[in-house]
């Protein structure tokens, strides 16, 4: 009796036939003998969140053959598929990711603490655990979102300085930024608030509205932390730029200095998106965080001002218009949660269900692709209170 032999999804390609049936399991059939496999049957594969079928046939299929069926399968298929696989890949990087932040968080508080101290310090290790950080990113560009919810109970400065980092490299590495220059970028985000630690603590923990004096002397801390890491770190002047510019306003209504447009560096462009997206999804003690969705759409109706506009659309295409991780109801009241979306069509992300129209919790790994569901589309973006879930309970 011939093997039963295991096939990934991401080997079959639509064309293909085998001289004996394929299997999604021992009791259901993809196709028979000989039936070519098309891309609509890939995608109920996707859908039902099979990673692999099963044959004891042979591929009998002519280059022709594939050829044909690619030429009429939906590109939208292919970047289905790849999704799955980054989701996939996402979900057994949240310890890796957990770990670097950890390690981070210590590197950066050992700055802080020389800062504090008036002492100098190395960047060595803020220089290694940045390379570690790019190098996931580059394997798995979403793990950007088990960031969430690690500010808890932490030195809110430091956890603020490394959590911007990795939406500035995320936005570094769209931009397709040379190594050294990604290095960068790190380098200064990750020291872009030690100007804050010359600011007396009151007015940083203030829950309050400040006054027209505090929040002035709010507004030297880009200068003193241009001044300490380029005096205490010995930094280049590429990264120290960042702390001095990230609060300058594209529009010239930003401070120390009232730059805008050109005047003002990329990377400092760059981390003024990345604070102001981190900022809003991060609690503070006198508000509570906004929600990736509220976030990305604050983003976009104050950008137009604030932010240069090419590098504003680079993060807002790189982070879709309902980030993965975001919990939305669809027209016929179910609720998932988004685990990923093209560019070319952000409103039709691709989601697991969490809960089915009649508001039951689904217990199976069930999958929905707005992409090829034309009848459903997503009503509304929710928060975790109003989804009665911790969307890292449900990812």
């Amino acid at each position: 009796m011939t093997q039963m032999r295991k096939l990934s999804i991401d080997e079959l390609k639509p064309g293909m036939r085998f001289n004996k049936p394929v299997y999604i399991d021992s009791n259901n059939i993809l196709v028979d003998s000989n039936i070519t496999i098309k891309e609509s049957d890939i995608k109920k594969l996707v859908t039902l969140g099979v990673r692999h079928v099963e044959t004891a046939g042979e591929l009998v299929s002519t280059e022709a053959d594939l050829k044909l069926e690619q030429k009429v399968s939906s590109q939208h298929g292919i970047d289905v598929r790849s999704i799955m696989r980054d989701y996939e890949t996402l979900l057994k990087k949240r310890k890796d990711l957990i770990e670097m932040h950890r390690k981070a968080c210590v590197e950066v508080e050992r700055v802080h603490n020389a800062i504090k101290a008036n002492e100098k310090f190395s960047i060595d290790g803020l220089s290694a655990i940045l390379n570690d950080i790019i190098k996931l990113l580059g394997e798995c560009p979403n793990a950007f979102i088990f960031l969430y919810g690690l500010d808890e109970g932490k030195n809110y400065l430091v956890v603020h300085s490394v959590n911007v980092t990795f939406y500035s490299l995320i936005i570094g590495i769209s931009l397709k930024y040379a190594p050294e220059k990604l290095r960068d970028l790190g380098l200064g985000t990750l020291l872009i608030d030690a100007g804050m630690l010359k600011i007396p603590p009151y007015i940083i923990h203030k829950q309050s509205n400040l006054t027209d004096q505090e929040f002035n002397l709010i507004k030297t801390h880009p200068l003193h932390g241009y001044r300490v890491i380029k005096q205490l770190g010995s930094v280049s002047e590429r990264v120290a730029i960042v702390s001095l510019q990230h609060h300058e306003s594209y529009d010239g209504r930003g401070y120390p200095r009232g730059l805008k447009g050109h005047q003002i560096d990329e990377a400092a462009k760059i981390a003024a998106i990345a604070d102001s997206y981190e900022a809003q999804i991060t609690n503070r003690t006198y508000r509570k965080r906004q929600y990736f969705y509220h976030a990305m759409k604050n983003l976009l109706s104050s950008g137009v001002s604030r932010f240069d506009p090419v590098i504003l659309k680079v993060f807002l295409s790189r982070m879709s218009v309902y980030p993965i991780g975001s919990i939305v109801r669809l027209k016929d009241n179910s609720i998932g949660i988004v685990i990923g979306s093209i560019p070319q069509k952000p409103l039709r992300p691709i989601l697991k269900l969490v809960f089915d129209k009649n508001g039951e919790r689904i217990k199976e790994h069930r999958m929905v692709n707005l992409l090829e569901e034309i009848s459903l589309y997503v009503v509304k973006a929710l928060d975790e209170d109003e989804a009665g879930v911790s969307f890292l309970e449900v990812l």
